[in-house]
């Protein structure tokens, strides 16, 4: 059986893997948001950048994977009702599933994980792929909510492909992890460019300190590049937002935090425009062939 842990993921499963990254045209974004430890703000980053691009102006989708909706869906206020194995049981339509959060942020809750679409029969994956093909859903940005601390030999290739924002708290073990993270992605997908959200920080000069030696050491000993986005502060009202799960930006729009914010969602506006699938439906239907192929590597 293949060996997926750290430094032993085999270098020719990983080519293989690769090849799968073909892009098409120029087109919408997508930012896959991690972590490498439980807490560390990643899901209320997500969902409060969401509405600050959605004010900005995009047409936002996040694709929350966490189980039972518990991830940017639940940050928003919303309640998912079904997830992809009721589509495939025929209980709703993949349209059913997308909720209509604040400022139009879409958000479609997958229901468990990436690492099940996977482990559908080959019927099923193509069957879903499709129909997230024939998916209407104009977007140009999609954040997709992984679960906390997500196993990153598991991620599926497509999400490998996307951007990777690597939100960040202060404290050394947070720091040791976060590198960890970035470290087997590297290594596991050939990632040499991540950017760098910091999360809970007291002042900008901390957040360029942490910053700066973060960046320094990844590129010194991993060869990566890791871009400093921005930070997000301490802010009790953050957190009373994150109480009433709806987002800073709307509940307090004077707060530090949305302010923050709105500069993170500028400053995402103005990346590089990367090649993409073109559309959601394009990038989802490389997200289940990955995942079929990562299994398939996982039995051989």
């Amino acid at each position: 059986m293949a060996d997926f842990k750290g430094d032993k993921f085999n270098s020719d499963q990983a080519a293989g893997l690769r090849s799968l990254l073909g892009l098409g045209q120029a087109g919408f974004q997508v930012i896959t948001v991690m972590s490498g430890q439980q807490g560390a703000g990643k899901t209320a980053a997500t969902a409060n950048l969401a509405v600050a691009l959605a004010r900005g102006g995009r047409d936002v989708l996040i694709i929350d994977q966490s189980h039972k909706g518990q991830g940017a869906a639940a940050a928003l206020g919303l309640t998912p009702r079904h997830d992809v194995m009721d589509v495939l049981a025929g209980r709703c339509t993949l349209d059913a599933l997308i909720l209509t959060g604040p400022d139009n942020v879409q958000v479609l809750p997958i229901g468990g994980g990436f690492s099940r679409l996977g482990r559908l029969s080959e019927r099923d994956q193509e069957w879903l792929a499709q129909s997230f093909t024939q998916l209407q859903c104009g977007v140009d940005v999609v954040l997709v909510d992984m679960e906390e601390a997500t196993d990153p030999d598991a991620l599926p290739l497509g999400l490998a492909a996307s951007e990777i924002m690597v939100v960040l708290p202060p404290g050394n073990t947070a720091i040791t992890q976060a590198y960890t993270l970035v470290k087997r992605l590297s290594q596991n997908f050939g990632k040499r460019q991540f950017r760098l959200l910091l999360n809970r920080i007291e002042s900008p000069e901390q957040a360029q300190a942490v910053a700066h030696n973060f960046s320094q050491t990844a590129e010194r000993y991993l060869g990566v590049s890791v871009d400093y986005l921005g930070y997000v502060p301490l802010d009790e009202r953050l957190d009373r937002a994150n109480r009433l799960r709806t987002s800073v930006v709307d509940a307090f729009p004077v707060a530090k935090s949305t302010s923050q914010f709105r500069k993170l969602a500028d400053g995402l506006l103005r990346w590089p425009q990367p090649a993409s699938l073109g559309n959601v439906g394009g990038f989802m239907q490389r997200v289940i062939e990955g995942g079929r192929l990562m299994e398939s590597c996982r039995r051989g």
